[in-house]
């Protein structure tokens, strides 16, 4: 190594051409180090900014989520008040949990005091929401005091929701501003980089021009010492003194020891010192020649490099976004500075138009947009060549000019593969003309502007079908999920999230345990579950399987079939199809319940009727007896034809065939008959009729009002099996005819109470099970209160009774005519 550096070192000493060959090395390699410094930085610019809006991003989105889920509770509170349906309760509930899942998801993400300030605003709201006021109110609103309720909201319930949408609208608005305020910054943090490079460029060009100076002073001034030397020895001759140039080991050194070698010997050869004397003149004046063309060289390389830093700047200015406003207005700001004009103008033959220009006012471009097709842009649509034109400006082109001015414009056509325009680029500048140089160029950068725009074109049709093949997948009604050969979770729609309660990315790229786990425990029966998703994705089968399995907070009964994916011949992954066959499972049960119901309810009379009517036949009997038997065969019979009347009932109010006649009915005479048949019936129950109002009427058909309350009271009774007392209400409330009729009975679970109205539901336990009846009931009672244009509804505690309310629109008070 050491005998190496000392052969370079003699090198160097040795020659002049060695040194500047060094220097002229480690220029270049200091400008290939700073510009992949500059590369760089570039990127780590790109990576930090993409990350910070990715968070931003993120932050944003779950601050929409978080709105529209309060906003959406907010609904379903004002829901259930007005219309009283458990549904709504259910889903203000689950909102909740969908709340508390965001802020938590919000938490890691807080890196700022207004972050953070927002976080502790809406925790607090979340908990004085959803723990203190919507408590009191359901509570309040299901013992029926609504003057509650609205003394809640004006006691700053209402003020609380609406302040606390005002900060999220501000968080959401200051979270879009940061993003604005990044972008400028990334911004900014490009330009500074580029001025770096461009003021290392700048100190590369002076470290060559001292290179030039110390050219000048390592040659030229021994050169020019040799000539001075010389001209003295021409006129003194042996008196000259002769620079001392000895200890130079390079190409001077060597020279001025040849010139002393030769002026030893110059009075033994005068004429041949004369004509080497002439000989080295004439390489002087060679060599200068030579420092002449090199200092036009290097200005030209100069000019070469300026010009490929803006055909850089062009080409990466059009590679660094895929937003085509973006892409146009880099390319014409470059454009214009590599062909030096002072005005310019992009449009893309688009269908659109979408343009950028350069030093033009937003009415020039309109005008020129208007003009397209009818100007000097016809000729460039026809020839497809670029040309250039002198014009005289007119006089809004102006400005604070008086005497005629000249613009020398520059059309170039953007082509296509195909030949054909893509887009078309006009140039102004006001001194010298472009020459045909110049436009050959510009066609030639318009072919890197056609594959730019190429690219784009391609991105945004991929775009456009990758937006509609999302469209149409999250539209379908199955939940759809694809996992690769280890199980990652590699895609889902949005039936799919919904259903499971995915977020929109949350779930890409899950590994198989943890997609799986979430899923099971969302499941009655979570290890068959979790057992068939192993051998769907795991196991060996390369067929259809298919199993069903149900949610647990939502009553849902799920299908999902599994199928293998192949590729060629190779398996990469496996297709989940989740459908909701919760309907079908109903009917299913509903069928099942019908059987029975049927077998049970109308074997029980049959089996009397017929054994009455076998002892009537084979057996003698008295006439009283007789008569009992018959009496009893009547009674059976009747209570035979009821079932089936209830079953026909059902059946022609769902299908919209039965008849009602419409005449203004009272309902007290009508309930009070009722209560005095069901007297006849009972010795331990008690019976009361309170009438709170004096309108009383309503529009219906007295027969059907009369077998909707038959049935209120007849279970209130039935399902009373130990007595208590039965209380029908009859009072106004908003506009309604209410009718309660409550009793003190076995009560209804919770569970049971949002099916207590479909068909052929019974509670299932011993205690009901032990009271016949066919579960149609209610269900009449429900179509009869709807075709009146009412409603019914219940509130039930198990082992304390029942109070059913039935809603009926009042009919008109009649004028009095005097």
């Amino acid at each position: 190594m050491r005998y190496c550096m000392k052969q370079m070192v003699m090198s160097f000493r040795r020659s002049l051409s060695a040194r500047f060959v060094f220097l002229m090395v480690v220029c270049a390699g200091v400008f290939l180090v700073g510009s992949a410094l500059f590369l760089m930085y570039q990127q780590s610019l790109v990576r930090s900014f993409e990350a910070a809006q990715q968070k931003l991003e993120q932050k944003e989105m779950l601050t929409r989520q978080l709105d529209r889920a309060f906003t959406q509770a907010f609904f379903d509170v004002r829901g259930y008040f007005a219309f009283g349906r458990p549904v709504f309760k259910e889903s203000v509930f689950q909102q909740q949990e969908t709340i508390d899942q965001l802020l938590k998801e919000m938490e890691p993400l807080a890196s700022l005091p207004e972050d953070e300030r927002f976080l502790r605003d809406a925790r607090d709201f979340f908990i004085r929401y959803f723990e203190q006021l919507v408590p009191k109110a359901v509570e309040a609103f299901e013992r029926g005091d609504r003057r509650d309720v609205a003394l809640i909201a004006e006691n700053g319930g209402t003020a609380a929701v609406q302040s606390f949408q005002k900060r999220v609208a501000r968080y959401h608005d200051a979270l879009i501003d940061q993003m604005k305020q990044e972008y400028v910054r990334f911004k900014q943090k490009q330009q500074y980089s580029q001025a770096a490079f461009i003021a290392l460029i700048a100190i590369l060009l002076v470290l060559l021009q001292r290179l030039l100076r110390l050219a000048a002073r390592q040659i030229g001034r021994p050169l020019q010492q040799f000539a001075v030397a010389a001209e003295q020895f021409a006129k003194q001759g042996e008196g000259a003194e002769w620079p001392a140039f000895d200890e130079r080991e390079d190409e001077i050194g060597k020279l001025s020891k040849a010139f002393k070698m030769m002026m030893e010997s110059i009075h033994e050869k005068e004429g041949h010192l004369l004509a080497q004397n002439e000989e080295l003149l004439a390489q002087q004046e060679e060599l200068e020649a030579q420092q002449s063309e090199l200092e036009q060289a290097l200005a030209m390389a100069e000019r070469r490099e300026q010009e490929l830093a803006r055909r850089n700047a062009l080409i990466k200015g059009m590679a660094q976004s895929l937003d085509k406003k973006e892409v146009l207005t880099s390319i014409i700001d470059h454009l214009c500075a590599i062909m030096k004009a002072e005005r310019g103008i992009i449009v893309a033959m688009d269908g659109e138009q979408t343009y950028a220009s350069f030093g033009l006012s937003a009415m020039s471009v309109q005008r020129f947009l208007q003009q397209l097709y009818n100007g000097l842009e016809h000729r460039l649509l026809e020839t497809k060549r670029a040309f250039a034109v002198r014009r005289e400006l007119p006089m809004f082109e102006r400005g604070y000019h008086d005497r005629p001015l000249h613009s020398h414009d520059l059309f170039v056509p953007v082509l296509s593969p195909d030949d054909d325009i893509e887009a078309i680029i006009v140039l102004s500048r006001f001194g010298a003309a472009f020459t045909d140089e110049e436009a050959a160029e510009a066609e030639q950068l318009g072919k890197h502007i056609s594959i730019s725009l190429q690219k784009l074109t391609l991105y945004e049709e991929a775009e456009k079908d990758r937006r509609l093949t999302e469209e149409i997948f999250n539209h379908l009604h199955e939940g759809i999920q694809l996992v690769d050969l280890q199980g990652t979770n590699r895609l889902m729609n949005g039936r799919m999230k919904e259903w499971f309660g995915a977020a929109d990315d949350g779930w890409d790229g899950m590994p198989y345990a943890k997609w799986k786990q979430q899923l099971c425990a969302l499941a009655v029966d979570e290890r068959t579950l979790g057992d068939f998703f192993d051998q769907a994705v795991f196991g060996s089968a390369d067929q259809l399987s298919v199993m069903m399995y149900e949610l647990k907070e939502k009553r849902v009964v799920m299908e999902v079939y599994a199928a293998p994916l192949y590729r060629g011949e190779a398996k990469f992954g496996t297709i989940f199809v989740h459908r909701d066959v919760t309907k079908q499972a109903e009917v299913d049960r509903m069928k099942s319940e019908l059987v029975s119901t049927v077998s049970h309810e109308l074997r029980t009379p049959l089996a009397g009727i017929l054994g009455l009517a076998e002892l009537l036949l084979n057996k003698p009997l008295a006439p009283e007896r007789q008569r009992k038997y018959v009496n009893a065969i009547y009674q059976e019979a009747e209570r035979l034809t009821a079932l089936i009347n209830d079953f026909l009932d059902v059946q022609r109010m769902e299908a919209g065939r039965q008849t009602y006649r419409w005449e203004p009915v009272d309902l007290v005479p009508i309930i009070e008959k009722i209560i005095d048949a069901e007297k006849m019936g009972t010795d331990i129950h008690t019976f009361s009729v309170l009438v709170e109002t004096k309108r009383t009427m309503i529009r219906g058909d007295s027969e059907r009002l009369r077998q909707l309350f038959a049935n209120l009271v007849h279970n209130a009774v039935k399902y009373s099996p130990d007595g208590g007392a039965i209380e029908v209400r009859v009072y106004e409330q908003k506009g309604c005819l209410c009718v309660d009729v409550r009793d003190e009975g076995l009560g209804i679970p919770a569970e049971a109470l949002p099916h207590i109205f479909e068909k052929f539901f019974r509670v299932d336990n011993s205690d009901r099970r032990r009271i016949g009846g066919t579960g149609l009931g209610l269900t009449i009672v429900k179509e009869i209160a709807k075709a009146h244009g009412g409603e019914v509804t219940v509130v039930s505690e198990e082992k304390k009774g029942s109070t059913f309310t039935v809603q009926f629109p009042l009919a008109p008070v009649p004028q009095e005519v005097n």
